[in-house]
């Protein structure tokens, strides 16, 4: 049985660039230049938060970076993804919807492990994944605005 391969940047750039070529010579750029100015950006952004190879970088417990490998900037390993979309929405000030339907079970004499905390400038104490968080999220809000702004260029007038 062949061994499965890994997705990597340089494939997933040079489908890209494929597609991109195709676009171009069925969509040429100087019919509608609005299109592609905001097209191009919205598909990389995309491509960057939801498709490209990459690590987990979740901070542990024990201060390191998850290195498993994930699709995406925002995506997260299978021990971490919930808790990276927890630190999207906690950057912003709001609780994940998905905590409403979550069940948490624990034993009655278990302590809770320490969370990883920082302090910031101004002496305040941040989760260390908060940070992360916000760029994150800052990251998805820019790839939406860029999507719908390329979805309008391409409505006809």
């Amino acid at each position: 049985m062949a061994k499965k391969r890994r997705p990597t940047k340089l494939g997933d750039l040079a489908l890209l660039l494929c597609l991109g070529t195709v676009a171009y010579y069925g969509y040429p750029p100087r019919l509608n230049p609005v299109a592609w100015a905001c097209g191009v950006p919205a598909v990389l952004l995309f491509w960057m938060l939801f498709l490209m190879p990459t690590k987990c970088d979740y901070l542990t417990t024990r201060r390191k970076p998850c290195d498993r490998g994930v699709r995406g900037k925002v995506g997260g390993c299978r021990d971490h993804a919930r808790w990276k979309r927890d630190a999207m929405f906690a950057a912003f000030g709001r609780r994940n919807p998905g905590q409403r339907f979550r069940i948490a079970w624990s034993a009655q004499d278990a302590a809770l492990p320490p969370a990883p905390v920082r302090q910031t400038r101004d002496g305040e104490r941040q989760s260390a994944n908060a940070s992360r968080g916000s760029y994150n999220l800052v990251m998805l809000i820019a790839t939406v605005v860029s999507a719908l702004a390329a979805l309008a260029a391409l409505l006809p007038r």
